[in-house]
């Protein structure tokens, strides 16, 4: 990311100082969830098709060193807009989660991080965020969105305050479900433990246990069964948020033509800025689990539902190609 920041602005002091500020170069930066480097075709894959973004590489430069600051999203994302390791904005965890999950998880990204949204948007550029974010979002209140893009240098934004986990999509499986096995399977030996404990002791006259604390046992030991399969149950209803700015317009948001939603509100940004500089940072949900393709690209791909999506991606990247104004720097980048 520093060598990113520093090519922006290199390029940008240039161009003033040599064109004026009427000439400055648009900025439109994809980013791939997940996608390894060897699925794309200017990297030496034969068998998905990539033609958009192996045209990128064709026609300008092919980069063989790009180091991810993170193996998880949350870190890796943080680190790539500030340019900073992830620790230092307090982005990254000590434990074995270190993402956001939930909507209602407080923190984020630090407003006082400075990322190239920022940068760009002190210098005049309209900024823009399509995708996903999964950078934090609120503080103290489900409203306050101390953490929305919008409070990182960018003007719009349109997609996923989180990720697309699995558990968004029916049928693709829980990410949760091991935890929770491993979550009951110890609770209930420490349950019955607990209960057999207490008979001991009231048959063995050592202590007087009312039946009522025994009725408690059990209420709790249900109730934690309960709220761990309402938690389930509920997941993809509350933390499956499609967003506009800074309002909920789909939830649970749709997998349907989502990309093809997505590259329209990109191209859209790009037509409202026509005239001014711009900065679009497009932030794919492709190819992060839980996989996905529209229908036009369901089964065309030699290598599955994943094949499917990449090919999907690629046909996104070549909307823009055809929709780029003048003076339009692109970027693709492989990340978490």
């Amino acid at each position: 990311m520093n060598i990113l920041a520093a090519f922006l602005l290199l390029h940008l002091a240039q161009t003033i100082l040599g064109q004026g500020a009427d000439q400055r170069p648009n900025y439109v930066i994809f980013m791939a969830d997940d996608l390894g480097i060897g699925d794309l075709g200017c990297y030496g894959n034969t068998t998905i098709r990539t033609p958009h973004i192996d045209s990128l590489a064709h026609d300008g430069v092919l980069l063989t060193q790009h180091i991810a600051a993170a193996s998880l999203c949350t870190p890796s994302r943080a680190a790539f807009l500030t340019g900073r390791y992830a620790v230092r904005s307090g982005m990254a965890s000590v434990n074995r989660i270190g993402v956001f999950l939930f909507a209602a998880a407080s923190g984020g990204l630090p407003t006082n991080e400075t990322t190239f949204a920022k940068l760009l948007k002190e210098q005049g550029y309209s900024t823009g965020l399509i995708g996903k974010w999964h950078l934090g979002l609120n503080c103290e209140a489900s409203g306050d969105h101390c953490h929305h893009p919008a409070n990182h240098g960018f003007d719009y934004f349109y997609g996923l305050p989180l990720t697309n986990l699995r558990n968004c999509k029916p049928g693709s499986g829980n990410v949760f479900a091991a935890g929770s096995r491993k979550a009951v399977r110890t609770a209930v030996p420490l349950v019955a433990l607990a209960l057999f404990t207490l008979l001991l002791l009231d048959h063995l006259a050592l202590l007087a246990v009312p039946w009522r604390a025994l009725g408690f046992v059990f209420l709790d030991a249900a109730l934690l069964i309960g709220a761990v399969v309402l938690f389930l149950s509920k997941f993809r209803q509350l933390n499956c948020i499609l967003m506009q700015n800074d309002t909920i317009i789909q939830q649970p948001f749709s997998f349907d033509s989502l990309t093809q939603r997505l590259t329209n509100e990109a191209t859209s940004f790009m037509e409202r800025n026509v005239g001014r500089p711009f900065l679009l940072f497009t932030s794919y949900i492709h190819v992060h689990t839980a996989l996905y393709a529209s229908r036009e690209f369901l089964g065309k791909s030699k290598h599955g539902l994943y094949g499917d999506s990449v090919e999907e991606m690629d046909w996104s990247v070549g909307g823009f190609s055809r929709s780029e104004p003048i003076h339009t720097r692109l970027y693709f980048v492989l990340h978490r």
